[in-house]
């Protein structure tokens, strides 16, 4: 039996079963001497759905370029840049702290206020009428006459 006849094994010489692909660090493939706090869409890559900053085995990054990079991330967030959580994560709060005990007790109701429809009152005011005598364009110019 030849390596050709057994397609579900490795080749001889080949990498092992659990040996990953090795990453480039995509910083010193661009050859970023710093990276930018404010770029936040290129931050976002590197962070969790959780919220959280992805390591360097997942990403690829290199030792110098991942502390630069978390600084960054750290600096982008202290100045509202982007955000501490993620916002799933915020609407459903923290689910580690799940009691099953806390969902049998049934939630305090609150007691609604009616409310009625507003009615407009107008009310009606008297508006004295003022009279204006209105002149033509050629009266108007005229001096007036005293009697």
């Amino acid at each position: 039996m030849s390596i050709q006849d057994r397609p579900n094994r490795p080749a001889r010489g080949g990498r092992g079963r659990y040996t990953p692909k090795r990453k480039i660090c995509s910083f010193c493939a661009e050859k970023v001497s710093r990276i930018d706090y404010k770029d936040s869409a290129k931050l976002a890559r590197y962070i969790s759905d959780r919220g959280k900053i992805e390591p360097r085995r997942r990403t690829g990054t290199c030792a110098r370029h991942q502390r630069a990079l978390a600084n960054a991330i750290k600096r982008a967030r202290f100045i509202a840049l982007m955000p501490f959580v993620s916002e799933h994560v915020r609407r459903q709060g923290n689910v580690a702290t799940f009691s099953p005990i806390r969902e049998l007790r049934p939630e305090p109701k609150i007691a609604e206020a009616k409310i009625e429809p507003k009615v407009e009152v107008k009310a009606e005011v008297a508006v004295p009428e003022v009279k204006a005598e209105v002149k033509p364009a050629a009266e108007a110019s005229k001096p007036a006459e005293s009697a």
